[in-house]
Protein backbone atom coordinates (compact mmCIF):
# COMPACT_ATOMS: atom_id res chain seq x y z
CA UNK A 1 0.00 0.00 0.00
CA UNK A 2 3.03 2.32 -0.10
CA UNK A 3 2.16 5.59 -1.81
CA UNK A 4 -1.58 4.94 -1.64
CA UNK A 5 -3.15 8.07 -0.13
CA UNK A 6 -6.55 6.42 0.28
CA UNK A 7 -5.11 3.59 2.36
CA UNK A 8 -3.03 6.05 4.40
CA UNK A 9 -6.17 8.05 5.12
CA UNK A 10 -8.03 4.90 6.22
CA UNK A 11 -5.16 3.95 8.54
CA UNK A 12 -5.17 7.47 9.97
CA UNK A 13 -8.91 7.46 10.64
CA UNK A 14 -8.58 4.03 12.23
CA UNK A 15 -5.77 5.38 14.43
CA UNK A 16 -7.96 8.30 15.51
CA UNK A 17 -10.80 5.93 16.41
CA UNK A 18 -8.47 3.75 18.48
CA UNK A 19 -7.22 6.83 20.38
CA UNK A 20 -10.80 7.93 21.08
CA UNK A 21 -11.81 4.46 22.26
CA UNK A 22 -8.75 4.15 24.50
CA UNK A 23 -9.28 7.60 26.02
CA UNK A 24 -12.94 6.79 26.67
CA UNK A 25 -12.05 3.53 28.39
CA UNK A 26 -8.84 4.43 30.23
CA UNK A 27 -8.89 8.17 30.83
CA UNK A 28 -5.86 10.41 30.36
CA UNK A 29 -3.10 8.19 31.71
CA UNK A 30 -0.65 8.41 28.80
CA UNK A 31 0.83 11.72 27.79
CA UNK A 32 1.06 12.20 24.03
CA UNK A 33 3.41 15.12 24.33
CA UNK A 34 0.88 17.95 24.47
CA UNK A 35 0.44 17.87 28.22
CA UNK A 36 -3.11 16.59 27.97
CA UNK A 37 -2.36 12.92 28.55
CA UNK A 38 -3.54 11.98 25.04
CA UNK A 39 -1.80 11.04 21.83
CA UNK A 40 -2.32 13.76 19.24
CA UNK A 41 -2.76 13.64 15.46
CA UNK A 42 -1.00 16.72 14.07
CA UNK A 43 -0.88 18.67 10.82
CA UNK A 44 2.24 16.88 9.60
CA UNK A 45 0.36 13.57 9.83
CA UNK A 46 -2.36 14.70 7.43
CA UNK A 47 -0.33 16.98 5.17
CA UNK A 48 1.19 14.34 2.83
CA UNK A 49 -2.29 12.90 2.21
CA UNK A 50 -3.85 16.30 1.51
CA UNK A 51 -0.93 17.26 -0.73
CA UNK A 52 -1.28 14.06 -2.75
CA UNK A 53 -4.97 14.66 -3.41
CA UNK A 54 -4.34 18.31 -4.34
CA UNK A 55 -1.40 17.48 -6.61
CA UNK A 56 -3.42 14.83 -8.45
CA UNK A 57 -6.48 17.08 -8.78
CA UNK A 58 -8.70 14.85 -6.66
CA UNK A 59 -10.76 17.71 -5.22
CA UNK A 60 -13.51 15.61 -3.56
CA UNK A 61 -10.91 13.62 -1.61
CA UNK A 62 -8.97 16.82 -0.80
CA UNK A 63 -12.12 18.42 0.64
CA UNK A 64 -12.90 15.28 2.63
CA UNK A 65 -9.40 15.28 4.12
CA UNK A 66 -9.66 19.03 4.77
CA UNK A 67 -12.88 18.51 6.76
CA UNK A 68 -11.34 15.62 8.69
CA UNK A 69 -8.37 17.82 9.60
CA UNK A 70 -10.71 20.55 10.85
CA UNK A 71 -12.42 18.07 13.17
CA UNK A 72 -9.12 16.87 14.68
CA UNK A 73 -8.05 18.76 17.81
CA UNK A 74 -4.31 18.36 17.29
CA UNK A 75 -4.29 19.82 13.78
CA UNK A 76 -3.41 23.52 13.69
CA UNK A 77 -3.78 24.93 10.19
CA UNK A 78 -1.15 27.05 8.52
CA UNK A 79 -2.05 29.61 5.81
CA UNK A 80 -0.34 27.44 3.20
CA UNK A 81 -2.76 24.59 4.01
CA UNK A 82 -5.75 26.70 3.01
CA UNK A 83 -3.90 27.96 -0.06
CA UNK A 84 -3.21 24.36 -1.11
CA UNK A 85 -6.93 23.53 -0.99
CA UNK A 86 -8.03 26.73 -2.73
CA UNK A 87 -5.40 26.30 -5.47
CA UNK A 88 -6.59 22.73 -6.09
CA UNK A 89 -10.21 23.87 -6.41
CA UNK A 90 -9.35 26.85 -8.63
CA UNK A 91 -6.89 25.09 -10.91
CA UNK A 92 -9.30 22.24 -11.65
CA UNK A 93 -12.19 24.55 -12.50
CA UNK A 94 -14.32 23.85 -9.41
CA UNK A 95 -14.71 27.53 -8.53
CA UNK A 96 -16.35 28.48 -11.81
CA UNK A 97 -20.03 29.30 -11.90
CA UNK A 98 -20.54 26.62 -14.55
CA UNK A 99 -18.65 23.85 -12.72
CA UNK A 100 -20.27 20.59 -11.66
CA UNK A 101 -21.05 20.20 -7.93
CA UNK A 102 -18.45 18.20 -6.06
CA UNK A 103 -19.91 14.92 -4.87
CA UNK A 104 -20.75 14.88 -1.17
CA UNK A 105 -19.54 18.43 -0.52
CA UNK A 106 -22.87 19.54 0.91
CA UNK A 107 -24.54 16.29 1.96
CA UNK A 108 -21.57 14.51 3.54
CA UNK A 109 -19.04 17.25 4.32
CA UNK A 110 -21.44 20.01 5.36
CA UNK A 111 -20.35 22.77 2.95
CA UNK A 112 -22.95 25.41 2.10
CA UNK A 113 -21.97 25.25 -1.58
CA UNK A 114 -20.64 22.35 -3.62
CA UNK A 115 -18.76 24.43 -6.22
CA UNK A 116 -18.32 27.89 -7.69
CA UNK A 117 -17.93 31.27 -5.97
CA UNK A 118 -19.96 30.07 -2.97
CA UNK A 119 -17.44 27.33 -2.16
CA UNK A 120 -14.57 29.79 -2.65
CA UNK A 121 -16.15 32.27 -0.24
CA UNK A 122 -16.74 29.57 2.36
CA UNK A 123 -13.16 28.29 2.39
CA UNK A 124 -11.85 31.89 2.36
CA UNK A 125 -14.01 32.77 5.37
CA UNK A 126 -12.58 29.81 7.26
CA UNK A 127 -9.06 30.89 6.28
CA UNK A 128 -9.75 34.48 7.40
CA UNK A 129 -10.99 33.24 10.80
CA UNK A 130 -7.82 31.23 11.25
CA UNK A 131 -5.07 33.21 9.51
CA UNK A 132 -4.05 36.84 9.36
CA UNK A 133 -2.35 36.90 5.96
CA UNK A 134 -0.68 34.79 3.29
CA UNK A 135 2.79 35.11 1.82
CA UNK A 136 3.55 36.62 -1.58
CA UNK A 137 4.50 33.13 -2.80
CA UNK A 138 1.08 31.81 -1.75
CA UNK A 139 -0.65 34.73 -3.46
CA UNK A 140 1.27 33.97 -6.65
CA UNK A 141 0.29 30.30 -6.39
CA UNK A 142 -3.40 31.20 -6.06
CA UNK A 143 -3.25 33.65 -8.95
CA UNK A 144 -1.63 31.03 -11.21
CA UNK A 145 -4.24 28.46 -10.15
CA UNK A 146 -7.04 30.85 -11.15
CA UNK A 147 -5.27 31.59 -14.43
CA UNK A 148 -5.33 27.87 -15.29
CA UNK A 149 -8.83 27.18 -13.97
CA UNK A 150 -10.39 30.11 -15.82
CA UNK A 151 -8.31 29.77 -18.99
CA UNK A 152 -11.50 29.27 -21.01
CA UNK A 153 -12.84 32.68 -20.02
CA UNK A 154 -13.10 35.34 -22.74
CA UNK A 155 -10.23 37.83 -22.31
CA UNK A 156 -10.97 41.56 -22.09
CA UNK A 157 -11.25 43.04 -25.56
CA UNK A 158 -11.99 39.65 -27.21
CA UNK A 159 -14.26 40.34 -30.18
CA UNK A 160 -15.11 36.68 -30.71
CA UNK A 161 -18.75 37.25 -29.86
CA UNK A 162 -20.92 38.80 -32.55
CA UNK A 163 -21.95 42.41 -32.03
CA UNK A 164 -25.16 42.55 -30.07
CA UNK A 165 -24.84 38.92 -28.96
CA UNK A 166 -25.66 38.38 -25.30
CA UNK A 167 -22.99 36.46 -23.44
CA UNK A 168 -25.72 34.81 -21.38
CA UNK A 169 -27.20 33.14 -24.46
CA UNK A 170 -24.85 30.22 -23.98
CA UNK A 171 -26.69 29.24 -20.80
CA UNK A 172 -23.84 30.27 -18.47
CA UNK A 173 -21.00 28.59 -20.38
CA UNK A 174 -17.36 29.57 -20.06
CA UNK A 175 -17.58 32.31 -22.68
CA UNK A 176 -19.70 34.38 -20.24
CA UNK A 177 -16.68 34.78 -17.94
CA UNK A 178 -14.08 37.48 -18.57
CA UNK A 179 -10.57 36.49 -17.52
CA UNK A 180 -7.40 38.53 -17.90
CA UNK A 181 -5.37 36.53 -15.42
CA UNK A 182 -1.94 35.56 -16.70
CA UNK A 183 0.36 33.11 -15.00
CA UNK A 184 3.14 34.84 -13.07
CA UNK A 185 6.75 33.75 -13.09
CA UNK A 186 7.18 31.73 -9.86
CA UNK A 187 10.55 33.41 -9.26
CA UNK A 188 9.34 37.00 -9.66
CA UNK A 189 6.97 39.30 -7.84
CA UNK A 190 3.45 39.50 -9.18
CA UNK A 191 3.03 42.58 -11.38
CA UNK A 192 0.78 45.38 -10.13
CA UNK A 193 -2.65 45.64 -11.73
CA UNK A 194 -4.35 48.99 -12.23
CA UNK A 195 -7.13 48.43 -14.77
CA UNK A 196 -10.72 48.60 -13.58
CA UNK A 197 -12.41 45.19 -13.70
CA UNK A 198 -15.39 44.74 -15.98
CA UNK A 199 -18.69 42.95 -15.33
CA UNK A 200 -18.29 39.24 -14.49
CA UNK A 201 -14.51 39.48 -14.65
CA UNK A 202 -12.43 37.11 -12.55
CA UNK A 203 -9.80 39.01 -10.58
CA UNK A 204 -6.76 37.47 -8.90
CA UNK A 205 -4.04 40.09 -8.90
CA UNK A 206 -1.76 42.35 -6.86
CA UNK A 207 -2.77 45.97 -6.28
CA UNK A 208 -1.73 49.05 -4.34
CA UNK A 209 -4.57 50.11 -2.04
CA UNK A 210 -5.20 53.77 -1.42
CA UNK A 211 -3.95 54.25 2.17
CA UNK A 212 -6.46 57.00 2.90
CA UNK A 213 -9.57 55.23 1.55
CA UNK A 214 -8.76 51.51 1.37
CA UNK A 215 -10.34 51.35 -2.11
CA UNK A 216 -9.12 48.66 -4.51
CA UNK A 217 -8.33 50.25 -7.91
CA UNK A 218 -9.38 47.09 -9.77
CA UNK A 219 -12.62 46.00 -8.08
CA UNK A 220 -13.59 49.21 -6.23
CA UNK A 221 -14.09 47.11 -3.09
CA UNK A 222 -13.47 49.09 0.11
CA UNK A 223 -11.35 47.40 2.77
CA UNK A 224 -12.87 47.73 6.23
CA UNK A 225 -11.37 48.83 9.52
CA UNK A 226 -12.43 45.89 11.69
CA UNK A 227 -13.09 46.92 15.27
CA UNK A 228 -12.27 44.96 18.41
CA UNK A 229 -15.30 43.15 19.83
CA UNK A 230 -16.16 43.08 23.57
CA UNK A 231 -14.51 39.68 24.07
CA UNK A 232 -11.35 40.82 22.30
CA UNK A 233 -11.18 43.99 24.40
CA UNK A 234 -11.52 41.88 27.53
CA UNK A 235 -8.76 39.54 26.38
CA UNK A 236 -6.42 42.45 25.71
CA UNK A 237 -7.24 43.94 29.11
CA UNK A 238 -6.37 40.68 30.89
CA UNK A 239 -3.26 40.12 28.77
CA UNK A 240 -1.95 43.54 29.78
CA UNK A 241 -2.38 42.70 33.46
CA UNK A 242 -0.43 39.46 33.00
CA UNK A 243 2.24 41.10 30.87
CA UNK A 244 2.79 43.89 33.38
CA UNK A 245 3.56 41.32 36.07
CA UNK A 246 5.95 39.41 33.79
CA UNK A 247 7.76 42.59 32.74
CA UNK A 248 8.14 43.86 36.31
CA UNK A 249 9.43 40.51 37.54
CA UNK A 250 11.97 40.35 34.72
CA UNK A 251 13.07 43.93 35.45
CA UNK A 252 13.38 43.48 39.22
CA UNK A 253 14.85 39.96 38.91
CA UNK A 254 12.90 38.96 42.01
CA UNK A 255 10.41 36.11 41.91
CA UNK A 256 6.95 36.97 43.16
CA UNK A 257 7.36 40.73 42.74
CA UNK A 258 5.26 40.90 39.58
CA UNK A 259 2.02 41.06 41.55
CA UNK A 260 2.86 44.63 42.60
CA UNK A 261 2.79 45.78 38.96
CA UNK A 262 -0.41 43.92 38.06
CA UNK A 263 -2.16 45.15 41.23
CA UNK A 264 -1.23 48.76 40.44
CA UNK A 265 -2.44 48.41 36.85
CA UNK A 266 -5.68 46.79 38.04
CA UNK A 267 -6.13 49.69 40.47
CA UNK A 268 -5.88 52.09 37.50
CA UNK A 269 -8.47 50.04 35.60
CA UNK A 270 -10.79 50.05 38.63
CA UNK A 271 -10.39 53.83 38.94
CA UNK A 272 -11.46 54.26 35.32
CA UNK A 273 -14.49 52.05 35.93
CA UNK A 274 -15.54 53.81 39.18
CA UNK A 275 -15.05 57.48 38.33
CA UNK A 276 -18.19 59.42 37.46
CA UNK A 277 -18.71 62.28 35.06
CA UNK A 278 -17.88 62.38 31.39
CA UNK A 279 -15.75 59.44 30.21
CA UNK A 280 -12.27 59.98 28.86
CA UNK A 281 -12.51 59.95 25.08
CA UNK A 282 -8.82 60.60 24.35
CA UNK A 283 -5.83 59.03 26.11
CA UNK A 284 -2.54 60.92 25.67
CA UNK A 285 0.83 59.18 25.84
CA UNK A 286 2.36 61.95 27.92
CA UNK A 287 6.00 60.95 27.54
CA UNK A 288 5.63 60.65 23.76
CA UNK A 289 4.02 64.07 23.40
CA UNK A 290 6.32 65.71 25.96
CA UNK A 291 9.47 64.61 24.11
CA UNK A 292 8.04 65.07 20.59
CA UNK A 293 10.70 66.68 18.33
CA UNK A 294 12.79 67.73 21.37
CA UNK A 295 16.12 66.34 20.17
CA UNK A 296 17.71 69.79 19.67
CA UNK A 297 20.15 71.51 22.08
CA UNK A 298 17.51 73.07 24.33
CA UNK A 299 15.15 70.15 23.97
CA UNK A 300 13.50 68.77 27.11
CA UNK A 301 10.42 67.02 28.43
CA UNK A 302 8.03 69.80 27.54
CA UNK A 303 4.82 70.30 29.53
CA UNK A 304 3.84 73.13 27.18
CA UNK A 305 3.46 70.57 24.38
CA UNK A 306 1.31 68.36 26.60
CA UNK A 307 -0.85 71.34 27.55
CA UNK A 308 -1.17 72.30 23.88
CA UNK A 309 -2.34 68.76 23.05
CA UNK A 310 -4.87 68.77 25.91
CA UNK A 311 -6.33 72.15 24.94
CA UNK A 312 -6.55 71.19 21.27
CA UNK A 313 -8.44 67.99 22.06
CA UNK A 314 -10.85 69.82 24.39
CA UNK A 315 -11.52 72.40 21.66
CA UNK A 316 -12.36 69.51 19.32
CA UNK A 317 -14.91 67.98 21.66
CA UNK A 318 -12.79 65.39 23.48
CA UNK A 319 -12.22 64.71 27.18
CA UNK A 320 -8.49 63.88 27.40
CA UNK A 321 -6.49 62.01 30.05
CA UNK A 322 -2.70 62.33 30.13
CA UNK A 323 -0.75 59.26 31.29
CA UNK A 324 2.84 59.98 32.39
CA UNK A 325 5.58 57.97 34.12
CA UNK A 326 5.64 58.82 37.81
CA UNK A 327 8.93 60.73 37.70
CA UNK A 328 7.46 63.36 35.37
CA UNK A 329 4.98 64.21 38.10
CA UNK A 330 7.83 65.77 40.09
CA UNK A 331 9.49 69.15 39.66
CA UNK A 332 12.94 67.59 39.24
CA UNK A 333 13.81 64.35 37.42
CA UNK A 334 16.31 62.64 35.14
CA UNK A 335 15.21 63.16 31.53
CA UNK A 336 15.68 60.71 28.69
CA UNK A 337 18.45 63.03 27.41
CA UNK A 338 20.61 61.88 30.32
CA UNK A 339 20.37 65.12 32.25
CA UNK A 340 18.63 66.33 35.39
CA UNK A 341 15.72 68.53 34.37
CA UNK A 342 13.99 71.03 36.64
CA UNK A 343 10.57 72.34 35.63
CA UNK A 344 10.10 76.10 35.49
CA UNK A 345 7.19 77.84 37.20
CA UNK A 346 4.92 77.73 34.13
CA UNK A 347 5.53 74.00 33.68
CA UNK A 348 4.88 73.30 37.37
CA UNK A 349 1.63 75.26 37.09
CA UNK A 350 0.57 73.18 34.05
CA UNK A 351 1.44 69.93 35.81
CA UNK A 352 -0.46 70.86 38.98
CA UNK A 353 -3.50 72.10 37.07
CA UNK A 354 -3.77 68.89 35.03
CA UNK A 355 -3.52 66.85 38.23
CA UNK A 356 -6.13 68.98 40.06
CA UNK A 357 -8.54 68.70 37.13
CA UNK A 358 -8.15 64.93 37.13
CA UNK A 359 -6.65 65.02 33.64
CA UNK A 360 -3.30 63.46 34.50
CA UNK A 361 -2.50 60.00 35.88
CA UNK A 362 0.97 59.41 37.30
CA UNK A 363 2.13 55.83 36.78
CA UNK A 364 3.58 54.27 39.98
CA UNK A 365 7.38 53.92 40.27
CA UNK A 366 9.06 51.18 38.23
CA UNK A 367 5.84 50.42 36.33
CA UNK A 368 5.79 50.76 32.54
CA UNK A 369 3.54 53.61 31.45
CA UNK A 370 2.83 51.96 28.09
CA UNK A 371 0.66 49.35 29.77
CA UNK A 372 -1.42 52.10 31.38
CA UNK A 373 -2.33 54.05 28.26
CA UNK A 374 -2.85 50.83 26.33
CA UNK A 375 -5.18 49.48 29.00
CA UNK A 376 -7.06 52.80 29.21
CA UNK A 377 -8.09 52.37 25.57
CA UNK A 378 -9.95 49.12 26.33
CA UNK A 379 -11.03 49.62 29.95
CA UNK A 380 -14.64 49.71 31.02
CA UNK A 381 -15.67 53.25 31.95
CA UNK A 382 -19.07 52.02 33.07
CA UNK A 383 -19.81 54.58 35.80
CA UNK A 384 -18.67 57.57 33.76
CA UNK A 385 -20.52 56.36 30.67
CA UNK A 386 -23.73 56.54 32.65
CA UNK A 387 -23.05 60.07 33.89
CA UNK A 388 -24.01 63.14 31.86
CA UNK A 389 -26.51 63.12 29.02
CA UNK A 390 -23.90 62.83 26.31
CA UNK A 391 -21.75 60.36 28.25
CA UNK A 392 -23.14 57.19 26.75
CA UNK A 393 -22.57 58.43 23.20
CA UNK A 394 -19.09 59.79 23.89
CA UNK A 395 -17.47 56.35 23.61
CA UNK A 396 -19.31 55.45 20.42
CA UNK A 397 -17.59 55.33 17.04
CA UNK A 398 -17.30 58.89 15.68
CA UNK A 399 -18.25 59.18 11.98
CA UNK A 400 -16.38 61.35 9.53
CA UNK A 401 -19.21 63.90 9.37
CA UNK A 402 -19.47 64.52 13.12
CA UNK A 403 -21.20 67.90 13.58
CA UNK A 404 -18.84 68.88 16.42
CA UNK A 405 -15.80 68.33 14.21
CA UNK A 406 -14.41 65.48 16.32
CA UNK A 407 -11.70 63.33 14.79
CA UNK A 408 -13.38 60.24 13.28
CA UNK A 409 -12.81 56.77 14.68
CA UNK A 410 -13.04 54.58 17.76
CA UNK A 411 -13.18 55.98 21.28
CA UNK A 412 -11.18 56.29 23.41
CA UNK A 413 -8.65 57.45 20.82
CA UNK A 414 -5.04 56.87 21.86
CA UNK A 415 -2.80 59.78 20.90
CA UNK A 416 0.77 58.61 20.38
CA UNK A 417 3.44 58.18 17.71
CA UNK A 418 4.82 55.10 19.47
CA UNK A 419 5.22 52.27 16.95
CA UNK A 420 4.75 49.64 19.69
CA UNK A 421 7.69 47.58 18.53
CA UNK A 422 8.48 46.49 22.08
CA UNK A 423 5.10 44.88 22.66
CA UNK A 424 3.76 43.60 19.37
CA UNK A 425 5.17 40.08 19.41
CA UNK A 426 4.75 39.25 23.07
CA UNK A 427 1.51 41.04 23.86
CA UNK A 428 -1.15 39.07 22.01
CA UNK A 429 -1.79 37.23 18.81
CA UNK A 430 -1.13 39.35 15.69
CA UNK A 431 -4.76 39.73 14.56
CA UNK A 432 -5.85 41.28 17.87
CA UNK A 433 -2.82 43.55 18.00
CA UNK A 434 -3.42 44.85 14.47
CA UNK A 435 -7.11 45.45 15.13
CA UNK A 436 -6.39 47.26 18.38
CA UNK A 437 -3.61 49.35 16.83
CA UNK A 438 -5.67 50.23 13.77
CA UNK A 439 -8.81 51.07 15.79
CA UNK A 440 -7.40 53.13 18.65
CA UNK A 441 -4.02 54.65 17.70
CA UNK A 442 -4.09 58.20 16.36
CA UNK A 443 -0.81 59.77 15.24
CA UNK A 444 -0.09 63.48 15.38
CA UNK A 445 2.31 66.15 14.17
CA UNK A 446 2.99 69.80 15.03
CA UNK A 447 5.91 72.20 15.20
CA UNK A 448 7.96 71.58 18.35
CA UNK A 449 7.99 74.08 21.19
CA UNK A 450 11.24 75.71 22.33
CA UNK A 451 10.75 75.91 26.08
CA UNK A 452 7.36 77.66 26.23
CA UNK A 453 7.52 79.29 22.81
CA UNK A 454 5.81 78.08 19.64
CA UNK A 455 5.68 79.36 16.08
CA UNK A 456 2.68 81.41 15.01
CA UNK A 457 -0.09 79.39 13.43
CA UNK A 458 1.09 76.12 14.94
CA UNK A 459 -1.55 73.44 14.53
CA UNK A 460 -1.81 69.79 15.50
CA UNK A 461 -2.60 67.47 12.60
CA UNK A 462 -4.09 64.10 13.55
CA UNK A 463 -4.00 61.00 11.37
CA UNK A 464 -5.20 57.44 11.78
CA UNK A 465 -2.48 54.81 12.09
CA UNK A 466 -4.55 52.63 9.72
CA UNK A 467 -7.70 53.38 7.76
CA UNK A 468 -8.32 49.68 7.05
CA UNK A 469 -7.42 46.41 8.75
CA UNK A 470 -4.43 44.66 7.23
CA UNK A 471 -5.81 41.15 7.28
CA UNK A 472 -7.71 38.76 5.02
CA UNK A 473 -11.22 40.10 4.56
CA UNK A 474 -14.15 39.80 2.17
CA UNK A 475 -15.93 42.93 0.99
CA UNK A 476 -18.70 43.75 -1.46
CA UNK A 477 -17.43 45.22 -4.73
CA UNK A 478 -20.63 47.20 -5.06
CA UNK A 479 -20.94 46.27 -8.74
CA UNK A 480 -21.57 43.36 -11.06
CA UNK A 481 -19.75 40.06 -10.71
Amino acid sequence: DKGDARTAEEYLESFKRSIAERDAGQGDEDDGGDGSGREVVRLRTYLPILKHYCDTGDAPSALSTYRSMQSTDGVIFEPETYVMVLACLAQNGHLREDSEPLEGAMTRLGFESACGPGLFDEVCREMADDCLEITSASARRLSNAFARGFAGGRPRGDEGAEDGEDDDDDGGSRSAVVSNIEEANPLRDMPLSRHSAGPNEVVACRVNLDRSTGVCPVTSAVQRLILLGPDERSRLHDDLLDLSAEQFEAFSREDGKGRYASDELRSFSDWLARRTGRPFTAIIDGANVGYYMQSFDKGRFNYHQINYMVETLIDRGENPLVVVPGKYGRERFHSSHGQVQRLDREEVAIMNRLAEEGRMYRVPPRCLDDFYWMLASVSDQSSSSGGPEDGASDLSFVPGDDPRGRFPGTRPMLVTNDQMRDHKLELLEPRLFRRWYGCHIVNYSFTAFVLGESVAGNEIVFSQADCFSREIQGNDTGGDG
